[in-house]
């Protein structure tokens, strides 16, 4: 029977019996009959029935209720007694049911917000690990270095026993760099990229690799250590656009396992890694061009001064031995005070050079430079030279350092060729940046080939190459007798 009949069977017979009981009281009071009296306690009798039923049914079940209420609010593990056989049973059950389920859920949530705190805290840490790594990178200035420090880094990260660095070198073999813990010290230099060892065979993959019972080649590991690198190992390849630069073996005791976002981790590093390695060999790359450039922009300086001259002495003096041979002291006289000359005007060349090679920048800038340039001139070959600079420049230093080159090489041709008198030199800011360098001179026949215009006699392919190099273009107009003039248009932000 459910709680709500055996509430209106309370009430009902409640009801029924208050009317009947007045009645009874009534006739006792009046006349005190056996019959009436005993109608009487039977209807106590049944209300005293009645009370200990709604007791059970009702008090006892919201008493509970009320106390559990209490109870909750303290302790979240309090329960409602549902042992006894009451009405009110299957409420304390469902109750308690929900109640099981509510702190399922709640464990649950917990436990997924643990594990979210976990995993931010992992990304937060792999966030500093990369912040670190990139810093590093930054600070680290040859390549071995960086294999050194990251080996350690990957060893640390990964709870490996001991590992290998290689580098990929021109001819396709890895070539050992750093070793912890394995490597036998003698024989291990180089390591063939083949099929026929594993650690050569995964360099070419394009992730991060976890291989267990991997039975390495004496190659990797020599034949002492090969025991120990038996059981498993992580291979890390360093790939930039495709191409493999190198590679990380990581060996461990036990069978090694990797986790999405320690994989993840690994990749990033090694992609900065990559990244760096590449840089480095383009940086050689520069450096290896310039050089280059440098020393042919010497030999042509050479080609075009020094050595012209030096041939003129030998030649010179090959004439001086012949006088000498016949007897003819008097043009030999002359020919001496001729040597002589030229001797002086290699000297003077050869200090030139010198004076070329060097960076020619005042700290002041451009303008300050270009002035001690043309005082220097002017003292030591008397030809009148003006300098006017219209406007601020603002060019880096490469661009200051090839347009103080440009303009010496163009004073070097007015001293060796020109024959001038007056030497006018314009730098300009606006409206246009532009270098004009102008003279009196003999100048040069316009029919000639481009290639005799711009000939190694009078430099004029030398500048050109400079201005090439800070993206500027140059325009060299001349007639006989008309002087020469060279104009250098370049960018202020180049």
């Amino acid at each position: 029977m459910n709680i709500k009949t055996k509430f209106y069977i309370y009430l009902l017979t409640t009801i029924v019996l208050s009317p009947l009981l007045v009645v009874e009281l009534m006739l006792v009071y009046e006349a005190r009959n056996t019959v009436d009296i005993l109608l009487v306690t039977i209807i106590l009798l049944v209300y005293l029935g009645l009370y200990f039923a709604i007791r059970k049914d009702f008090l006892l079940p919201f008493s509970d209720l009320q106390n559990w209420v209490n109870n909750y609010n303290v302790d979240q593990s309090a329960r409602l007694s549902d042992q006894q056989k009451t009405s009110f049973q299957p409420v304390a059950s469902a109750i308690n049911h929900l109640i099981e389920e509510n702190q399922h859920l709640y464990d649950d949530m917990e436990d997924i917000l643990n594990k979210q705190i976990q995993r931010l805290s992992q990304k937060s840490a792999s966030l500093e690990t990369l912040y670190s790594v990139s810093s590093k990178l930054n600070k680290i200035h040859s390549t071995d270095e960086l294999f050194e420090y990251f080996l350690d880094i990957f060893i640390n990260m990964t709870g490996a026993s001991s590992g290998v660095a290689r580098k990929l070198g021109d001819e396709g073999e890895l070539h050992l760099v750093a070793e912890r813990g394995v490597i036998d010290p003698k024989g291990q230099v180089t390591d063939v990229l083949s099929a026929d060892c594993f650690c050569g065979e995964v360099a070419m993959a394009s992730d991060v690799c976890v291989q267990f019972s991997v039975h390495t080649c004496a190659k990797c590991v020599g034949e002492k250590s090969q025991a120990q690198a038996s059981v498993g190992t992580i291979v890390i390849p360093l790939r930039y656009h495709g191409k493999t630069l190198g590679i990380f073996n990581l060996f461990f005791d036990t069978e090694p396992s990797l986790a999405f976002d320690e994989r993840a981790l690994l990749e990033s590093i090694a992609d900065n890694i990559a990244i760096a390695l590449d840089k480095a060999r383009l940086d050689e790359q520069t450096k290896r061009m310039e050089l280059s450039q440098e020393r042919l922009f010497l030999s042509q300086e050479i080609h075009d001064s020094l050595a012209q001259t030096i041939y003129s002495l030998k030649l010179q003096v090959t004439v001086l031995g012949d006088m000498l041979k016949k007897g003819d002291r008097s043009d030999a006289s002359d020919k001496v005070t001729g040597l002589q000359s030229n001797i002086t005007q290699a000297n003077q060349e050869l200090r030139e050079l010198m004076c070329n090679f060097r960076v020619p920048l005042d700290p002041k800038g451009i303008e300050v430079s270009l002035k001690n340039l043309v005082n220097r001139f002017k003292a030591e070959e008397g030809i009148a030279t003006y300098l006017q600079v219209k406007g601020k420049l603002k060019i880096p230093p490469e661009v200051e350092m090839q347009i103080m080159r440009i303009t010496q090489e163009a004073l070097s041709n007015v001293r060796k060729h020109a024959q001038a008198r007056n030497v006018r030199i314009l730098l300009s800011a606006k409206p246009h940046c532009q270098l004009l360098i102008e003279d009196d001179g003999i100048g040069f026949k316009k029919d000639k080939n481009e290639s005799e215009i711009m000939g190694n006699n009078i430099g004029m392919n030398i500048m050109k190459e400079r201005a090439d190099r800070i993206g500027a273009s140059i325009e060299i107009e001349s007639e006989a007798d008309e002087g020469t003039r060279i104009i250098v248009s370049f960018k202020e932000d180049s």
